[in-house]
């Protein structure tokens, strides 16, 4: 029995000193690669050296979606990917100071998993990343090089205007400069941190001002400069003319073609750059006015009270711009630069001013149906039967846009060959007017054919002893068939 208690314990004792040497040489081994449990970024790293885990992570790690951002002075921004600028990564620093860190706890590797996250370190070839910059097309022009000047053009909606390409000119070499100390200065805080997107802002600040440069002024800019505040004050001129419903705006786009100009369309200044003024171009403007706005004889579409469109063309009613007054007042609003909003003055002047110029008050005259109808605000007042011109003598109604222009009572109607007394009288058109009829005991139907009047409307008296009252001097009449 002591003989077998012996033994094993010699036994015991040989393993124990195997077992701390295998421990002792395993903690040896792993002095140079990971130990047992160690895991950085996903990757298992027990026997690996740093060299190792190092080309791993370099290789799994896509530099590409690292960007950096710029922002130029036009507002737009860019991407710069960082492998594609003379940017590379490593993780050879990070893992090793993680290797020095499992040395210093030995025997670490007998314990549980460790997982550590760890990020590499940036490197920034700056002469590629300039060359980069310098070549990529956003920056590769250079206006701050190039032979910029200021011009007046003709613009198409704002009369003339200064194009000066003198000023916030991007130098690229400042730019690219900027942009590379940007970059590197951001890498290097990386310090062992996740990568972070950042905006290089080159539209304000010192960003702007390194990076945009203005050209001075050259004696003939200056004189283009001088020509420039002619025009501006020249164009300075605003008038709003009110037609009804409908507007017309005189502003710079049209005074713009006041100037006077020379045989190859160049602006004519005097002596103190102020372009000289073309007035028969304010005529033509004011003509222009006439003919879009006057309404006198013009063809109108008409709704009739029996349901369908005619079209009336003719007729002294309607609004006709007094072309003269208006020239004088724009020549001198212009030269005084007094504008505003503008009613013209009329020769002929309609109750509306505006598209529909008869509006909802007028006497319509169906000589077709020989019947007449008196509208006030858009509300027939007056429906009746009526008599017009004789159409088998030729003394045929005129189908034309007139109006009220005079009121009698107890008139005596005067022709060729007659003298008929009538107790109400609206003339409309010349010799031709609303009137009683008190020899007609009949209206309406085909009367007018053969037994109508010498051009008159007749109506029945006791419709004119109404109608008379209530109707106004200026009262569209609008006559058709």
């Amino acid at each position: 029995m002591r003989r077998f208690l012996t033994g094993l314990l010699r036994l015991t004792g040989v393993l124990a000193v195997l077992g701390i040497g295998a421990v002792i040489a395993l903690d040896q081994y792993y002095q140079h690669v990971f130990p047992m449990f160690v895991v950085i970024n996903d990757v298992y790293c027990t026997g690996m050296t740093a060299d190792n885990v190092s080309e791993i992570l370099n290789d799994t790690y896509d530099l590409h979606n690292d960007r950096i951002t710029v922002r130029m002075l036009d507002g737009k921004v860019h991407e710069i990917p960082l492998d594609e600028y003379g940017v590379t990564i490593s993780y050879r620093s990070a893992v090793e100071e993680y290797m020095r860190q499992c040395k210093s706890r030995p025997f670490q590797w007998l314990g549980n998993i460790q997982e550590k996250t760890v990020y590499p370190t940036y490197y920034c070839d700056t002469a590629a990343m300039t060359a980069k910059l310098e070549d990529t097309a956003w920056l590769s022009a250079d206006p701050y090089q190039g032979e910029n000047t200021v011009s007046i053009v003709r613009s198409t909606s704002a009369g003339y205007i200064l194009v000066d390409k003198t000023k916030d000119l991007l130098s690229r070499d400042d730019a690219a400069a900027l942009i590379c100390e940007k970059i590197v200065s951001h890498l290097s805080g990386m310090n062992g941190k996740p990568f972070q997107t950042t905006l290089i802002d080159l539209s304000t600040g010192d960003g702007k001002e390194i990076c945009y440069k203005d050209l001075p002024y050259t004696d003939e800019m200056k004189d283009t400069l001088a020509k420039w505040e002619g025009i501006r004050d020249f164009q300075d001129f605003h008038v709003t003319y009110q037609f009804g419903d409908r507007e017309e705006v005189i502003d710079a786009n049209i005074v713009a073609d006041w100037m006077a100009l020379d045989e190859d369309g160049g602006i004519l200044f005097d002596e103190n750059n102020t372009p000289l003024l073309d007035e028969t171009i304010i005529e033509e403007y004011v003509a222009y006015l006439s003919a879009t706005y006057n309404t006198v004889g013009i063809e109108r579409e008409f709704h009739a009270t029996r349901g369908d469109v005619v079209k009336v063309s003719g007729g002294g009613y309607g609004n006709k711009i007094d072309e003269r007054a208006e020239y004088e007042f724009l020549l001198d609003a212009f030269r005084s630069k007094e504008g505003g909003v503008r009613i013209p003055e009329y020769t002929s002047e309609a109750w509306e001013k505006g598209s529909d110029d008869i509006g909802d008050t007028y006497i319509e005259v169906d000589m077709g149906s020989q019947h007449m109808y008196y509208y006030v605000d858009g509300e027939s007042v007056i429906d009746t039967p009526i008599v017009t011109g004789n159409v088998s003598r030729k003394w045929s109604t005129p189908a034309k846009v007139c109006f009220v222009y005079f009121k009698q009572k107890n008139r005596v109607l005067r022709g060729a060959n007659y003298a008929t007394p009538v107790k109400y009288w609206m003339a409309v058109d010349g010799h031709i007017g609303i009137h009683d009829a008190t020899w007609r005991k009949e209206f309406g139907g085909e009367i007018y054919k053969t037994n109508g009047s010498h051009g008159c409307i007749n109506t029945p008296l006791e419709i004119m002893t109404e109608l008379y009252d209530m109707v106004e001097l200026g009262t569209p009449v609008i006559m058709f068939y």
